[in-house]
């Protein structure tokens, strides 16, 4: 989807979008997405954070948030092995 580069944090959304509106039995390839762009550091946080804020999708930031809680551990570990 974003191999190898830093996305733009409006493609990030969408993404996240589709995500929070996708059957959570049918987000898996979303969430590994999603997860990726998270772990691999390429995507700019702070400024999809910001970018909600400003939209006031306060929703996609829980959504956010809940998808950080479940990838926490590998975050804090540098990643997954391959």
């Amino acid at each position: 989807m974003f191999e190898g580069q830093t996305i733009d944090p409006m493609a990030f959304i969408e993404t996240l979008r589709e995500f929070h509106q996708t059957d959570p039995g049918e987000r898996g390839s979303l969430a590994n997405a999603l997860s990726d762009l998270i772990i691999t550091k390429r995507v700019d946080l702070a400024e999809v954070r910001l970018r909600l804020a400003d939209t006031g999708e306060h929703e996609l930031t829980d959504t956010l948030d809940r998808l950080l809680a479940l990838i926490e551990p590998y975050i804090e570990e540098g990643g997954v092995d391959e």
